[in-house]
This record gives C-alpha cells, structure tokens and sequence, in this order.
C-alpha cells in the first residue's frame, strides 16, 4: 500500500464554463467561492472548478472504461446489448444510495469483496445496502493562479506580478436559430405539421380535444434566442491537486487507466460539445495530459494499465455476479 500526492497546473486550451447556478438575465456565471486576502480581513470571490465536479468526470471516465473491458454497452457484432440493472449503473457512476439496511449490522467481508474486486470503486467509493464504501481518491478544487488566490498556494505557483482572476474572465454570446424560418430546412418537415406553422391563427377546423393544445402550439415562443456564458478565458492557468490515500497496485494502475481514459477528452466543465473546457494537465514529475502532443499521456514512472487490465480480465465474471446483486 501506498499514499501519492500529485500536484500540478492545469491550463485552459480553450474558454472554461462551469455554472454555479447563478445567472443574471440572460447571462449564466461562473461558480464562486469566497477567499479571505492576504490581509486576513478583505474577502474576494473568486470562479473556482469544484472537486466535486473534476471527480465525477474522472469517475464516469473510469467507469465507462471498465464497463466496456466487461462487455456492457452495444456489442455491434452481435447486434446485442448486455446492460447494467439501473441500482448498478447508479453504484457505479453516482455512488449509489444507502438502502433500508433495517436491523442488518455492516457486512464488513461484503464491502472487502466489493473493494479487491472492483478497483475503481475503492478509488472513488459508494453506497450500497446500508454502508457507505469511503473513496481513497482525494480531488482538489481546481484553483485559478491569480492575484486573489496566490497566497494560498504553495510558493512554486506563485508570481511576483500575479494576474487578477477578473483579467481572466470574460462573456461569451451564444444564439439559437429558429430553424422553422429556413425555407431549405422546412422541406423536412412533415406536410401537417408544416401546414401548421403556415397557418398558425386557423384552428377553427381542428377537433374541440385539441383546439386548446394547438392554441398553447400557435402562441408559442420562437425558438430564435441569445444568451450569454460567463467562462475562463483559454490561457488561464490553474492549481490542481490529487491525493491517492493507501493505495494497492491495481487500484493505482485502475486510476492510472482513469487518466488515460480523460487523456483521449480532457474536457472539464460545461458545453464541451461546443468546443469549451479543453485542458492540459501537468502535474510535477508525473504525469502529463495535453492533446496537443502526438501521444496524449505520457507516464513518467512506470507502464499504465497492465494489472488493472489483466485484472479486469481474471474478476470479470466475480464482478459481473456483484453487479447482479448490487
């Protein structure tokens, strides 16, 4: 068993979004947080990438993966599918939920069995039955390197003419079409449906059941609209950390394997679809993620996923039992 502590920067290759559910009109801003200045009595709010949020992307990274090391998902040879029970994919992805355990003590074999079978579940922890499965993986909020937050890191991150985080932000306008006023586009569309838009205000032919329903349909809002999203700037760097406490091989290969699974999309935050949240990782003697490089991970100290993969291949069937019962 081991415990490794890595830290490193993280470098924003295109705009950041990450809403903390706050927005002003038609504007979406970043999640905030408060830091105390150096002067220990002025308090600044300061966007920050949540823990939370970076480990639930690395978890679903991981689990996709293993999932599709077990066979689950579409096999496009076959034509079939072998999926996970919902109680499963919700273990697996969210960390499940503490059932009604009644009387029953904690099955401490049970949740040894569930750990040294799967991996990334001792990496990441869960729920099930009425014990909670503590994680081993510690992920740090992704701090912005800047004038309100440098004291508080460790000194190598720190500047001796260190940016405001505010010179880092910045709005971005996003619009949606209302596609139905595209005459190529509307050619698509079914001949009703289209005779519809055509005449919104002629309802008086449609049956009684459905005239106040094809009202709502006629007074509807255009679908054209524009909105704007506060985000990080590309370019900005930021302060990562990872702590992985008491680990076993394979549970270090697991995670490793984690990583170069994000390695492939190392996205964070909102609206990657849209070309946002594309990272680069470095992290201090180490490990280095950036899709800029023609090999997307590269490991520094030692071969990634060899004992997780051969272990996958040996448990497979003993996982795929307690993924039954999960």
């Amino acid at each position: 068993m081991q415990t490794l502590v890595y830290e490193g920067t993280m470098t924003a290759l295109t705009s950041i979004a990450h809403n903390g559910g706050q927005s002003f009109g038609i504007e979406s801003k970043l999640r905030r947080e408060r830091f105390v200045q150096s002067d220990g009595r002025t308090v600044e709010e300061v966007p920050v990438l949540s823990g939370n949020g970076l480990r639930g992307m690395l978890r679903d990274r991981g689990m996709w993966h293993m999932c599709g090391a077990l066979g689950y998902g579409v096999d496009e040879e076959a034509g079939k599918v072998r999926g996970l029970s919902l109680s499963a994919f919700y273990f697996l992805f969210s960390g499940g939920a503490l059932g009604d355990g009644g009387g029953d003590g904690i099955d401490v074999d049970y949740a040894r069995r569930l750990r040294e079978a799967i991996p990334l579940i001792s990496i990441f922890g869960g729920a099930v039955g009425n014990q909670i499965l503590p994680g081993k993986l510690k992920v740090g909020k992704a701090i912005p390197v800047c004038a309100e937050t440098q004291h508080l890191l460790p000194a190598q991150y720190q500047s001796d003419a260190p940016t405001s985080v505010w010179d880092f932000l910045q709005s971005e306008m996003y619009t949606r079409k209302d596609d139905e006023r595209n005459e190529k586009l509307r050619t698509v569309i079914e001949g009703k449906a289209l005779k519809q838009l055509e005449n919104k205000g002629s309802l008086s032919l449609l049956p009684e059941a459905q005239l106040e329903e094809r009202q709502k349909d006629a007074d509807r809002r255009p679908q054209q609209m524009m909105y704007m999203t506060e985000t990080f700037a590309a370019g900005t760097p930021f302060h990562w950390k990872l702590t992985l406490e008491d680990v076993s091989d394979v549970e270090y290969d697991a995670f490793m394997t984690t990583l170069a699974e994000f390695s492939k999309m190392p996205y964070v935050g909102g609206k990657s679809a849209v070309g946002l949240g594309e990272v680069a990782v470095r992290f201090d003697k180490w490990l280095q993620i950036d899709s800029r490089l023609q090999a997307s991970a590269t490991e520094i100290s030692r071969p990634v996923g060899t004992a997780y993969s051969e272990h996958l291949k040996a448990k497979g069937g003993d996982i795929r039992k307690i993924l039954e019962t999960v």
